[in-house]
């Protein structure tokens, strides 16, 4: 009795303990980790052991490294936060059905540098439906093959970049819609089943630029940009689009959608029906300072009301039925 009484007469004094205090950064190690450790806030030498564990005991701005090679689950992402894998370890996201990582708070500024994310049945590598800003850095993005799966998924007026990652083997590699505005830079987009890069409205403006990148063996496209109604814009540099199924380059867009696409020094080869084309009454597609060689129908092809301009500095060469199709409206470069 008299026990309690003291304990009761100190909690009314000191009031009760203070919460955990979170840390800059939390370590997760697939070696010795164990998300007993949040208790401790996961140092170096106490690390967690899987990315959910330890996004509890990180401050919104802080970090979750990965200290050695395995796997390290799913995340669905709360704060600002930076997820990195130490130089030379392996930090895998296994997905067997879901999301890789999920975002889906306002606000937000996320990192992502150093991940392989493989897909064993699940729907998004990355996924971003709110949000205010996304780096995808030096990450392997693969195997999201189900029905409209994508390798990074963004339908939100998120700014993206994504630098130095690949894409491989997903239903569309990257999809941008929402509004999102994205850069993508030195990246590779390799056999994916439907898009290599895909920007898609049905409402807003959502504007993507790629320079140089890669796609290549993708089942339709390697470039394209659609819309249903908003906008849709996409500018490719310095870009390589090859061995496509059907399309290198393109854009199509309904009468209440708008799509531009602008296209310079790139080669778009050896793809399934053509180069670069343009199709749709709200399309408009320029191609400048670019090679257009070696497609099984046409180099340059315009359809359905849709603007379609070329600059007298284009080679467009050797391709099956001929250089083009529909009508190609010449252009003088600046």
């Amino acid at each position: 009795m008299l026990r309690s009484v003291v304990a009761l007469c100190a909690l009314l004094l000191f009031g009760a303990a203070p919460a955990q205090a979170l840390v800059q950064r939390a370590y997760v190690s697939a070696l010795t980790g164990n998300d007993a450790n949040t208790a401790t806030n996961c140092p170096a030498t106490a690390p967690c052991r899987w990315f959910a564990g330890a996004i509890s005991v990180v401050t919104p701005g802080g970090e979750i490294v990965a200290m050695d090679s395995g796997a390290y689950g799913t995340v669905t992402i709360t704060k600002s936060i930076s997820i990195v894998s130490a130089p030379g370890a392996y930090a895998g996201i296994t997905v067997f059905s879901g999301n890789g990582v999920t975002i889906a708070s306002a606000g937000l500024t996320v990192v992502l540098r150093g991940l392989t994310i493989n897909s064993l049945g699940g729907d998004y590598g990355i996924a971003v439906t709110a949000g205010a800003a996304l780096s995808v850095e030096n990450c392997v993005v693969s195997n999201f093959s189900l029905t409209s799966g994508a390798g990074l998924y963004v339908n939100a007026p998120a700014e993206v970049a994504v630098v130095k990652t690949l894409f491989r083997g997903n239903y569309d590699g990257v999809r941008f819609s929402g509004g999102a505005k994205a850069q993508i830079s030195d990246s590779q987009f390799l056999r994916n089943t439907v898009s290599g890069v895909l920007v898609d409205s049905s409402a807003g403006a959502t504007e993507v630029s790629a320079e140089r990148v890669v796609s290549s063996g993708n089942g339709s496209s390697g470039f394209v940009a659609s819309a249903t109604a908003g906008s849709a814009s996409l500018a490719i540099k310095s870009a390589l689009a090859s061995e496509n199924g059907s399309h290198g380059i393109g854009g199509s867009a309904s009468a209440s959608g708008a799509v531009a696409v602008n296209v310079s020094k790139s080669l778009s080869t050896a793809n399934g029906l053509t180069g670069v084309f343009a199709s749709g009454d709200g399309a408009r597609v320029v191609v400048s300072s670019s090679t257009i060689t070696r497609n099984a129908a046409y180099g340059l092809y315009q359809a359905s009301s849709a603007v379609f301009m070329s600059t007298g500095d284009n080679r467009v060469s050797d391709n099956a039925v001929g250089p083009s199709s529909g009508t190609i409206s010449s252009l003088t470069p600046m």
